[in-house]
This record gives C-alpha cells, structure tokens and sequence, in this order.
C-alpha cells in the first residue's frame, strides 16, 4: 500500500495505487476515475416518467438490457472469489439486491473481524481469525466513538469485553425472588435477618426490607435541622480539589476510613443498562469537605463494594444525593448496600417549589456553575476512563454539599425558622430508602403498556403477534444477559407486529438498519408472525365498563363532587390538609364582582346541593356532562342495543324452523273447534224437532238450517285437505318478510337518534313543557 496512506506497511500490496490511481489510457487503469465516470453517467439515466417515456424505444431497451447482462456478469466474477454460493440473476432486480446486500454484510463481517484480530479481540485460536499478528499492548485500549446528536454527546467503545462475564458473583436473570446479598449488617438496632413477604393469596413478593427497623425509627440528628452558626464555605474549583481513582481494595478500604471521620458526604452513581438485562452499577462517585473527590470503580471491585455499608448505614452520618429513588435500588441490588440518613435534593426542591428540579439547575442556582449534561448518555464501561467523562462524573458530587446547605437554610427560611419544612424533605428522603429492589416479572398484560404509549389501534392477529414477539424477547434478552431494547427496539417490535409481513423481506423492510438479534434469527421471526397471521379475526364484543354501568341508575347513587381544579399531580392529602383546601376552594369560589358563578361548574358539596341544569338540549339534564363523556356513555348504550337487535334477529332466525309446527296446531286446534260446534248445533235441532211445538214453516227453516249446517261442514273439510298447502305459503311468506326484516336492520346505527335521556333519573326529574323551555329562553 502506499505509504502516505499506511506508512506502517509501505510494501503491503504494492501495486494497489498502479490499479487505483494511475491513469495510463493505453494500459486503461485508474480504478477511482473509472468509478467516478461511472456514478456520473448513472446519475445523468433517466428517472420516473422520463424513463417510462425512453422505454417506449426499442433502440433504448436494447441499450440498457445489454449494461445490466454486462453488470451482473462482473458482480458475479467479483463475488464468486469470496462467495461462491451468492449467483446474481438477469433482470430479477429484487432478488439481485438482497443479494447484494447479503455480499456487502459478509464482506463488513470479515473486514470488523479482522480489525479485532489486530487490535488483539477475537481470541488466536477463532474460528474466523485470518491474521496471527499478535497483540500489543498500544492496541488494547478501547476504540472511542462520539456522535453529537443536538446537546447529547453519545460515547461509545466499539470493543468493550463484556464486564459482567469477569463478575465472581452469578447473575440471576430469572423471574425467581431476588435474594438480597447482604451478609452483614453494621449499625443495627435489629439483627441480621430476612424475611419473605406474602400477598393476600399467600404468593411469595420479595424479602423485607433488612434496615426497616433502624428505618422506622430513624430521626434526623438535631445538627442537621438546627440553622448553621455560620454560612458554608464555597468549594474550590475542580482543578484545585484532591481527587482519587479508586480501583482496589486497599484504596476503598483507605476510604471507608476516610468516611468514618466526616459527618457529611455527597454521593451519585453512575449506571449502565443497554448491554445487560437488569443494569449494572458501573461507578459510585463521594465528596467530603475534608478529603475531596472519590470514584469509584465498582466493575473492578464489585465484590467488595459492601464495605460502604459501615458509613452509608450510620444514622449519624449524612448522605446527600440528588434524585436517589433508582440508585438506591441500585446500590442494593448489585453490593448489597443500604442507606439510613439520606437527604435528596430533588425533594428539597419539589418543597421549595423550584421551577427546576435538575441538579444542573440546582447548581447554576447556587453555585453559578453551568454543567455540562453532553455526555449523560455516554457508556461507563470504558476503562480507561476518558478525561471528559472523569470530570462529568466529579461535577455530579463536587458541589453537592454546598447545595445542601443553601437548600437547608432555604427551607428553614421559608418555614419562618420552623423546621417542619425541612423535616418533611427527611421523611420523603426515609421513605426512599425503604424501598426494595424486585426483578422484573413478565406476565400475560406485560405488553399493553406499549401498546398504550404507541397510539396504535390493532386487531387480535395484531395482539397476539405483539404479545408473542414481547415475551420472546424478554425471555431471549434473560438468556443472553442483555437489555430488550438492543435485541428488539421497541419501534421495530411495534412494527412487526402492525404490519405482519408474508415474507422475509418484509421483516427486513420493517427492521432498517437490522439489529444483530434479528438478522441471527430472521427465520424465527418470520415463522412466529406467520402463525399469527393464521389465527381468526375475532370481532370485538363491547362490554360496558363498571364506570360506566354505575352512572345509569343515578337515582341508586350520590352524584359525586365535580371539583374544577386539576390537583393529581399532588400527593395525597390528609385529613387536616383536605379540610383546609376545602376552606382554600370555598375561598376561590366566593362570588365577587370579577367572578361569574357558573352552576354547571360549581361543585356540589359547596352548594350544598346538586347543581340544577336546565339545557336547550336535554332540559332533564341534572348534572352538566362534558361532551366527551356524554359520547363515550352514549357510544357503550349504542353497543348494547346493536348487540341486543343481534340476538333478537338470532331468535328470528331459529323460530323459523319452529314456524311450520306451531302453525300446523294451530289450524288443527280451530278445525276441531268448528266440528263440535256444529255437532252440537245439529243435536239441537233434532231435539226441536221431536218435540213437535213446531209447525210445517218451522220444520222447512230447520231443513233449511240443516242444509247450510251441512254444506259449511264440506266447506271446512276442504279447507282441511288443503290445510298443508297454507302451511307451506305461510311459511314461505314468514321466511320473506323475516329475510327483508332482517336486511333493513343491518342499515348502521345512527349515533344522532340515540335517547340522550337514559342517563338520568326520570322519576325525581319529571319533563318539562315546550312552555317552560321558551319561558327559559326568554330569561
């Protein structure tokens, strides 16, 4: 190779600039001028309806069919050298280009596999090694990448061996208790001992909490209420503070030394999740006024971390963090490691009201320091670390202490001196520490949080595949120790289950650029979603929710109280404290010549009674209901009454076939009704007859009765004989009219005819004349 391009092997290849660079016409050399003029006359072919138009010239089609036999001829002669088994084919375009595709990702396969080699990665003895120089120590270091993406810095390593492989302690991916890895407890009220705890139905949920005690009975020392007899001393500056790296346990035990000597201390943790299923705690950062700035790294002394206990669970002591619910989580799940006196600056801030909640906020506030959050995202598994990310982490705890102190004497300044302000961010930080770390646990509803983030309306073929491909790659991520979000995203999981693709490339389409996961288990993939979309659409029966329900026999129930102002994202009050913002909203609601009253938004406990609504459109209405609402009620009663028309036309259809039975007795029963009636008709006359009161007249009308007695009951018998012929048209007109019946009941439902008056109370609420509403609408 040339040696201005790679001036450590200037004899490798020698004659690779005669090939590329050289432009001799008579030996036709010059590989990137012949590139070039060929990306030019490609660009200068014609596109869309131009090339449509060209196409309709013979002369043109011929051109072209005889560059692309030209083209596929030389990829083959390239390809057949590395890939024997890849063939191009003629004018099969899509199969050409995932071909193509395939060649150009083996060929990146074997380029990173052979840069590892160099640098010294892949192991001598590999399958795919090609190379067998050997490693130097200059190589070993990882390869840093940054990618600037708006005020985010992302810092990657591209070859990181992978931490938690060289960890004495086993990693416990599955869905059992986690056990916690404390074996020794400092500072106790309470001996060591753990506990499992039990829900209602007697199911093991965890382990209890190993300080709950020493928890429940913990009270700040009066040192750390009582105001400060003088103002805090602002720290020195980074470059003029004392800082070590600790990375053995000598240096941690020379700092838990140091720590039992101070009273107050900053801590943070750093922490990594992407390349492991449940995190790993990758650094733990302290500051003391007296010894200066600490970091830890916790991935070469994981296994002695828990020393920290000593001073991290001595009441006396003061540990201030800035946001601590998960790294609290997290100094117990990894070391075993407990908190008892813990002050959180971000609840000192929520007391305060702060319009920021931020540390970079808290300390441009106090401290007129403007930190730089570029590198948040960045990978803490490098080692060595690089300058920019060692300064990062310092600036997380070196002016911590000094934000504790301003915040301290805030609140009490705020308080007027009292320090039950202060004592409320106490217990907010006590009640974090109580918290226990639990595994995740997968269950059948574990993917309806995704579903409800992604807005996406899907079928039960698009549910199944969804729950499916959500369940496979957590239990794929557990199996290979790494996070969900790297096997699967979680936009492309969506996308394979809203699209489900027929064929393989379709999963592709779906999964650009294609993770390593998917492309080791494309097949596996494509298999799953096919088996999905082989099951039922299965329609969807409406069901009204409880909600819902319960609003429809309002006159069973107490309306309840419509209070305006959104307060949810409040904690919940007490008692005192509800009795005092019902003094706060009565106050608020007070009539003045600047308020209106507006009874339709007035709540109900304040008036003393329900609100009367009298609407131009439901002058019934008791309660003023948002349209939104009033939809949703409305939408669930149209759904009843489709499903309820549905059974009915069920009904119909199945009492067809009983049609033919019931009108057959139907006629028998009258038949026989005729002939008694005209039996005992005739016994009557004779009887007449024989008695002889009669005369001759009347003995011609009782002949004359006889005979229309006679002829009625031959008329009948006929009627009888063709009785099943009535059956049958009978039955042919059921079927008919049910049939058109049936057919105008399928027309849509029109939402505007919907009874709007179902909802309320009919019988408290009686109906109001069109007299009354004009009189309404006059006032």
């Amino acid at each position: 190779m040339n040696s201005v391009l790679n001036p450590e092997a200037p004899e490798f290849y020698p004659h690779l600039t005669s090939v590329t660079q050289v432009r001799d016409p008579a030996r036709h050399k010059g590989g990137y001028s012949k590139v070039k003029k060929t990306i030019i006359s490609s660009n200068n072919m014609p596109l869309g309806v131009a090339y449509d138009v060209f196409k309709t010239f013979n002369d043109f089609n011929i051109v072209t069919y005889q560059l692309s036999e030209n083209v596929i001829e030389q990829t083959n002669q390239i390809l057949i050298n590395e890939l024997p088994a890849v063939k191009l084919k003629y004018y099969d375009n899509e199969y050409n280009t995932e071909k193509i595709t395939d060649a150009n990702d083996s060929f990146l396969d074997k380029v990173n596999i052979n840069i590892d080699t160099m640098n010294g990665v892949q192991n001598s003895n590999d399958m795919f090694h090609l190379n067998s120089t050997k490693a130097t120590p200059w190589n070993d270091a990882p390869i840093i990448t940054k990618i600037q993406m708006g005020s985010t810095v992302f810092i990657a390593a591209k070859n990181i061996p992978r931490p938690q492989l060289n960890f004495k302690d086993t990693i416990d991916n599955s869905e059992n208790l986690w056990v916690p890895k404390i074996s020794d407890k400092p500072n106790n009220i309470k001996p060591l001992a753990l506990n499992i705890l039990y829900n209602e139905d007697g199911e093991a949920v965890g382990y209890e909490h190993p300080y709950r005690v020493e928890l429940d009975l913990y009270h700040p020392p009066s040192y750390m209420i009582e105001p400060d007899p003088e103002p805090p001393t602002f720290p020195y500056a980074l470059d003029e503070t004392k800082f070590t790296f600790v990375a053995t346990e000598a240096a941690l035990d020379a700092l838990v030394e140091h720590l039992t000597g101070v009273l107050e201390l900053a801590v943070d943790v750093e922490h990594h999740s992407y390349r492991t299923y449940q995190g790993i705690t990758c650094l733990i950062q302290i500051s003391t006024n007296e010894g200066g700035d600490f970091i830890i790294d916790t991935l070469a002394i994981r296994e002695h971390i828990h020393k920290l206990n000593l001073v991290f669970t001595d009441p006396k002591k003061l540990k201030v963090f800035h946001g601590a619910e998960n790294d609290v989580l997290w100094l117990q799940r990894d070391f075993g490691v407990y908190i008892v006196g813990l002050f959180d600056t971000h609840q000192a801030a929520k007391a305060l009201n702060m319009p920021g909640l931020s540390l970079k906020h808290l300390l441009f506030k106090y401290c007129n320091f403007n930190t730089d959050k570029t590198y948040q995202l960045a990978d803490w598994r490098i080692r060595p670390l690089p300058a920019v990310l060692v300064e990062y982490a310092r600036t997380d705890t070196h002016y911590l202490l000094y934000v504790w102190r301003m915040m301290k004497h805030e609140l009490l300044d705020v308080a007027a001196g009292q320090p039950h302000l202060l004592l409320s961010v106490f217990e907010e930080s006590r009640q974090i520490c109580a918290a226990t770390y639990n595994k995740e646990v997968i269950h059948e509803t574990s993917h309806i949080p995704l579903y409800i983030r992604s807005k996406k309306s899907f079928n039960t073929q698009q549910m199944a595949a969804l729950k499916m491909l959500y369940k496979w790659r957590d239990s794929q991520a557990r199996e290979q120790d790494e996070s969900t979000t790297y096997l699967i995203p979680n936009h492309m999981l969506l996308a394979l289950a809203e699209q489900l693709p027929r064929e393989v490339q379709g999963v592709n389409a779906c999964c650009e650029p294609m993770p390593p996961f998917i492309k080791q288990n494309l097949l596996t993939l494509h298999r799953m979603i096919l088996s999905c979309r082989q099951l039922p659409i299965e329609p969807q029966l409406y069901q009204m929710p409880t909600s819902i329900r319960s609003m429809l026999d309002v006159s069973h129930q107490t309306l309840p109280a419509y209070d305006v102002h959104d307060l949810s994202q409040f904690p919940e009050l007490g008692e005192q404290q509800h009795v005092k913002l019902q003094h706060a909203m009565l106050y608020l609601n007070k009539p003045s010549n600047l308020h209106v009253e507006v009874p339709a938004f007035v709540p109900g406990h304040l008036l003393g009674e329900r609100p009367a609504i009298v609407s131009d459109l439901n002058v019934n209405a008791k309660l003023f209901i948002p349209p939104y609402d009033r939809y949703r009620k409305y939408r669930c009663l149209v759904q009843m009454e489709e499903i309820k028309e549905f059974k009915e036309k069920e009904a119909k259809v199945a009492a067809i076939s009983k049609g033919n039975e019931l009108i057959k007795k139907e006629v028998l029963v009258k038949l026989q009704q005729a002939q008694s009636q005209i039996k005992q008709e005739e016994i009557d006359i004779k009887q007449d007859s024989l008695v002889g009161v009669s005369h001759e007249n009347d003995e011609s009308d009782a002949d004359k009765k006889i005979a229309q007695r006679k002829r009625k009951i031959s008329a009948e018998k006929v009627e009888e004989k063709e009785a099943p012929k009535v059956v049958e048209e009978i039955k042919k007109d059921v079927i008919i009219k049910t049939t058109k019946k049936d057919e105008t009941d399928l027309k849509p439902y029109e939402y505007k005819n919907a009874n709007y008056k179902k909802f309320y109370d009919d019988v408290n609420n009686p109906k109001q004349n069109k007299t009354n509403v004009k009189k309404y609408k006059k006032k």
